[in-house]
């Protein structure tokens, strides 16, 4: 008598594992989020636990759930307050996550020191003794170059 194959993971199997695997991390039970797949997407524990350091909350949404493939949105709110938004898909096999495709779908958050103030006009720029503002430096708008050349409230000619 041969034995019978192994079925594949119902989907709400699989669910709950990158349920279970997210809870663990929420509760920073590392060792058992490595446990639930974490070692299957990390060259090491370490590295694995480290790369939380700046996320103070998981929320996952199972978006859909077909077989092993478990799609996901998840919102990670970063120690800082900030809020970085993924998707993709976890691979679930035998109870464990076997793969991930996960991609951040929102820009992290600028740092305030990265972002100029916004100018009303170039009176304001030359008073804050910002003029001239070179395309790309913090501050920069097209409302204040004229002449679309890269370069905001340069001297007149």
């Amino acid at each position: 008598m041969s034995p019978r194959p192994t079925p594949p993971p119902k989907a709400a199997d699989a669910s709950s594992v990158v349920l279970q695997y997210f809870a663990a991390i929420n509760a920073q039970d590392y060792r058992r989020a490595w446990n639930l797949g974490g070692k299957n997407l990390s060259g090491s524990y370490t590295a694995f636990a480290d790369g939380f350091a700046t996320t103070a909350h998981d929320v996952v949404h199972i978006l859909r759930a077909e077989g092993g493939t478990v799609s996901v949105r998840l919102e990670a709110t970063q120690t800082d307050g900030s809020l970085r938004v993924f998707e993709g898909t976890y691979t679930v096999h035998g109870g464990t996550i076997v793969g991930a495709d996960i991609r951040e779908v929102t820009p992290p958050e600028q740092h305030p020191d990265d972002v100029g103030p916004p100018y009303e006009d170039c009176d304001e720029v030359r008073a804050a003794g910002a003029a001239p503002l070179l395309a790309g430096q913090p501050g920069y708008a097209e409302h204040l170059d004229r002449d679309r050349n890269g370069v905001a409230c340069e001297p007149p000619p």
